[in-house]
């Protein structure tokens, strides 16, 4: 390890850690799937596929029970911030000071000291089902592109994580990209409605898209299937609309334990560049899982989400609207795969993707 006060980090340091596996978590993460914690997921996004709560429907769809939404996957692996017998982790009372997560604090050197997911690509292999428990065995480094941007100073890190239940079968691969960066100083007299991003918000005010404010209706009825037959190349995926309101960002840090501040605290998201506080990844990823597991039905299955970029902030008071088409279908290894086009726009434009969504469909 590097000691910060004597030898300043660079990220040549951190390109040294390239190819390590790392180990993440010991004994799995810290809560084991189950029904509550599933329940404020599907709350959040309005998302009412009974494969996430009803036993009877998920085995008629040919599973083992009731698991959790795919993109909740990294939420069930992730550590506890404090446990029974550690000194406290709250060292002041500053309305803004935060407790780093064990993810910030990793041991790879990096010096970059603000930072945000920007890229996502996720294949499933398998379902997490009730009282499974999900561990990173396995994390590594795969590149670091030093880059400055209009936020700040830093570099595009991108991660790979290996995600195992508690028997030790692979139920999940994601390759994460994080910009990893020190602001840029703010300028005398600047306010936070002016700082980074705002100039550019102010650019493009003049060409914002109209979005509904209003979200759309989950699906009711799951009786009906839709089967590889009848999807068909350029078919429109129906688009969901998803309100912005700050009840919902709260909600969704409690759902998927995802609490830096800058998708809940309109201060420190200024300070980070944002225009106002914004959808984290899990909640966009989230956005994505509903609207393409409405249109494929209980008997599809998702297999990979991405890779698919975060182009814009998802801020407070927009709406995102998740849209998608079929883009091809093909058959492999005796299945029946169809390849979606994904992507999400707001008022300011496509905020996330396009990206690939691939998923599987039975014939009739």
């Amino acid at each position: 390890m590097l000691d910060n006060a004597k030898t300043p980090v660079t990220w040549e340091d951190t390109k040294a850690w390239i190819g390590r596996a790392l180990s993440v978590s010991e004994g799995g993460g810290c809560d084991a799937v189950e029904a509550g914690t599933i329940r404020r997921r599907l709350e959040v996004l309005e998302f009412g596929c009974p494969l996430h709560y009803d036993e009877k429907a998920a085995k008629e769809a040919g599973y083992e029970g009731v698991f959790a939404p795919y993109t909740m996957l990294q939420t069930y692996s992730g550590s506890a911030i404090w446990r029974p017998g550690q000194p406290t982790l709250w060292r002041s009372s500053h309305p803004n000071f935060t407790v780093r997560t064990q993810m910030e604090r990793a041991e790879v050197p990096q010096p970059g000291t603000h930072s945000f997911v920007t890229d996502i690509e996720i294949e499933y292999f398998q379902p997490v089902y009730l009282g499974d428990r999900v561990s990173v065995p396995e994390r590594r480094l795969l590149n670091v592109n030093p880059k400055r941007t209009s936020v700040g100073e830093g570099a595009f890190v991108t991660w790979e994580s290996r995600f195992c239940n508690q028997r030790g079968d692979l139920v999940g691969v994601a390759r994460t990209t994080w910009y990893v960066y020190v602001p840029h100083p703010r300028r005398e007299g600047e306010t936070a409605g002016e700082e980074r991003g705002g100039a550019r918000e102010a650019s493009v005010a003049g060409a914002r898209k109209s979005v509904p404010e209003r979200g759309t209706d989950p699906r009711s009825d799951w009786s009906t299937q839709l089967f590889f037959e009848d999807a068909k190349e350029g078919d429109d995926v129906p688009q969901v609309a998803f309100p912005i309101t700050i009840q919902r960002l709260v909600m969704e840090a409690g759902a998927n334990r995802d609490f830096n501040a800058i998708h809940h605290n309109r201060e420190i998201a200024h300070f980070h560049g944002a225009p106002d506080m914004f959808c984290n990844n899990f909640f966009l990823q989230g956005m994505w899982e509903r609207t393409v597991r409405e249109y494929i039905g209980l008997r599809g299955t998702i297999r990979k989400i991405g890779p698919f970029r975060m182009r814009i902030f998802n801020p407070v008071g927009d709406t995102v609207v998740v849209k998608g088409n079929v883009l091809r279908k093909f058959q492999k290894d005796g299945q029946n795969w169809v390849e979606l086009k994904v992507w999400s726009e707001n008022s300011r434009g496509v905020s996330v993707g396009p990206g690939p969504v691939l998923v599987t469909l039975p014939s009739r």
